[in-house]
């Protein structure tokens, strides 16, 4: 009888397969070690968290049916980088136990990083000529380039599973646990998993206790509240509602800011905020900076150091990664010399982190500098650093409140609020030393602290002379004459301050003249011109009627000096609106001062435009000199003009060359 082809076919498939399983079988029996999974008690009796470690493993291995059926293996199990790493060379033991395994056969290897001189302290050559290696490695860590090369696999070890949680919490009789509480215990450095799980005790209780005491400051730390830090603050309250709704499962991960650049001058308290931001959203904090990661050494212990900080945050989620003073990360575009290579991998190497290729999920970055314009544009675009947040210094709601943070005990808030106007300009940090003042005055006393301690360490300043006074009314009067004449908008109000106490809004000013200058949408060199002779104009107004100028126009960022600077500048190196038509494209994202550095002759540019308008704003002052001593006169008098009274002081005003009608803006 002939037989059926397909049959045959079958048959022999048949036969293959049981040949197959035959010699799998033999590899797996010969193999240097198996998985003994009743081996948990003696782990559990070493310890909860060894315990949990061997969980993993056992759950791990017998999933890796290829490592024990091949002649030679090496897998690299990748381990929670806050997790004790010896651990995991105990488990691999217990759980591989055979009484033919040796040197030759199995070995397990618990990865090291390199030493401070960046060597390697092991030869791998002693762990490679085994049959089967097991290689335990930190997550995000480097690994040895020959393991790297010899790896089969490289595996994430996911510690803390749900069922294992339940088993441990059963074989103690410490739970059970909610799964909010298992989430929240995944938050909490390994560490404290010994202390948690004790026989008889209430783990959820314990880990109640623990997050009560870790949400305490530690000795020394005073954590001022997010509402205290103005716009960041603001920021920080809609981040915590959204990471609590991303914890509840309520949001997606990608619903969230992924990072923000908080900027401004030195002191306004932009590395505090992100330890108060940490605090308040029950979030790990990771600390660091550009010269935290180059102390490990070379250009490859940085980068690693790197990347080892971005593993703790999303081994720690939700994380609030702090990088401190970015800027010394520096920018691609102005790197030279031998440097520049090294220079270009490391902003490379944080875009990478940034990215979060590996996974950044429940790690939101926070950086700070007090030089927004010296950083790379490539880290400030959306999935970076995409929110930019400036830090200012606290108004005096902001400072009053800060002070009562600081001293709770005296319950004082109207006498706070009139302290803090005289605290003008200060910053989170002064206003913390002042506080630290008013105890030692109170301590050297051997009493408590009073009211009048603070009142006593707060700074004296003068209070402004008549010619000051007067000064100070020459030079806002010449502004809003000046503004006036423009046509690009009209003043609102002109107001002095009596000294550098009233004004409780604005940092080192005597004098604010306010208007509704719109920025249109295209600006004209016309418009550019007026806007700079406007910011002259002060200091213009005290050259016509006093014949000398004072500091008033300039020392700050926003004076009038640095404002004007700033415009000519834009006209010059960004626009083509100076003597020159040219502009280079590598040029157009840099700061324009690292322009000027290089190029005096654009700086000579912009000092030809700020004479220029400088001349056009005193010949509109001395052709208007008696409307300009008269609006100085009535602001002497009534400290603020606003409305009709203000509209009547600035009518009839005429050009330089004597005509009676106002310039017109040719926008």
């Amino acid at each position: 009888m002939k037989s059926d082809p397909e049959q045959e076919l079958l048959d022999e498939a048949i036969q293959h397969l049981m040949d197959a399983t035959s010699n799998l079988r033999a590899v797996i029996s010969r193999s240097p070690g198996t998985i003994s999974r009743r081996s948990a008690p003696t782990a559990l009796a070493a310890s909860p968290r060894k315990f949990l470690a061997f969980c993993a493993f056992v759950k791990l291995m017998r999933l890796q049916k290829e490592f024990f059926a091949e002649a030679t293996s090496l897998l690299v199990i990748t381990v929670p980088r806050n997790w004790p790493i010896d651990d995991f060379d105990y488990v691999a033991d217990l759980c591989l136990k055979s009484s033919d395994r040796g040197l030759s056969k199995l070995k397990t290897f618990c990865h090291p990083p390199r030493t401070k001189r960046g060597a390697w302290d092991f030869n791998p050559s002693s762990y490679l000529d085994a049959q089967k290696v097991i290689v335990f490695l930190p997550r995000g860590a480097e690994i040895h380039p020959e393991f790297e090369i010899s790896a089969d696999a490289v595996i994430d070890l996911e510690i803390l599973d749900d069922r294992h949680l339940d088993s441990l919490t059963r074989q103690l009789g410490s739970g059970p646990l909610s799964a909010d509480e298992k989430e929240r215990l995944r938050q909490q450095d390994p560490a404290f998993i010994n202390s948690i799980f004790r026989r008889g005790r209430s783990a959820a209780a314990a880990l109640g206790k623990l997050e009560r005491l870790l949400a305490k400051p530690t000795k020394g730390q005073r954590l001022v509240p997010l509402a205290s830090y103005g716009e960041a603050g603001k920021w920080g309250m809609k981040f915590k509602r959204d990471l609590r709704l991303w914890r509840a499962g309520q949001l997606d991960w990608s619903d969230l800011d992924r990072g923000v650049l908080l900027y401004g001058p030195p002191g306004t308290g932009k590395t505090s905020f992100a330890a108060s931001l940490a605090s308040e959203c029950g979030a790990h904090l990771v600390p660091t900076s550009l010269s935290k990661w180059q102390s490990t050494g070379h250009l490859g212990d940085l980068l690693k150091a790197m990347r080892q900080d971005f593993a703790e945050a999303r081994d720690r989620a939700p994380s609030i990664l702090l990088i401190d003073e970015i800027d010394s990360v520096g920018d691609r575009r102005s790197f030279s010399g031998d440097n520049k290579h090294y220079c270009i991998e490391v902003v490379n190497g944080l875009l990478e982190a940034l990215d979060g290729l590996g996974g950044r999920e429940g790690v939101v970055v926070v950086a700070s500098t007090n030089f927004p314009q010296a950083l790379d544009p490539a880290l400030l675009r959306s999935g970076r650093l995409e929110t930019h947040v400036e830090m200012k210094r606290p108004g005096t709601t902001e400072r009053a409140e800060i002070l009562q943070f600081y001293l709770p005990a005296l319950d004082a808030p109207e006498e706070f609020y009139k302290i803090a106007r005289q605290l003008n300009g200060k910053t989170g940090a002064d206003l913390e030393r002042l506080v630290r003042k008013a105890k030692q005055r109170a301590r050297g006393e051997n009493r408590k602290l009073m009211i009048e301690d603070v009142l006593a360490v707060v700074p004296k300043e003068p209070l402004l002379s008549d010619d000051d006074r007067w000064r100070i009314c020459i030079h806002e009067a010449a502004h809003a004459l000046v503004t006036e004449l423009s046509n690009l908008g009209s003043v609102t109000s002109v107001e002095v301050f009596d000294d550098f106490h009233d004004n409780v809004d604005a940092h080192d000013a005597l004098g604010r003249t306010s208007s509704d200058c719109p920025v249109p949408p295209l600006r004209t060199e016309e418009w550019f011109r007026w806007d700079i002779a406007i910011s002259l104009s002060g200091m213009a107004g005290e050259e016509v009627v006093l014949k000398n100028r004072s500091t008033t126009a300039g020392g700050s960022r926003g004076s009038d000096l640095t404002s004007a600077t700033d415009a000519a500048a834009l006209m010059v190196a960004r626009f083509g609106l100076g003597k020159r038509l040219s502009v280079f494209p590598d040029d157009v994202d840099r700061p324009v001062y690292k322009i000027f550095e290089t190029s005096p002759v654009l700086r000579a540019d912009v000092d030809h435009i700020l004479r220029a308008e400088y001349s056009r704003a005193k010949s509109l002052l001395e052709a208007n000199l008696n409307a300009v001593i008269a609006l100085a006169q009535a602001l002497k008098k009534e400290r603020r003009l606003e409305g009709e009274r203000l509209k009547t002081l600035l009518a009839g005003l005429c050009t330089s060359d004597g005509s009676s009608e106002r310039l017109e803006f040719t926008g």
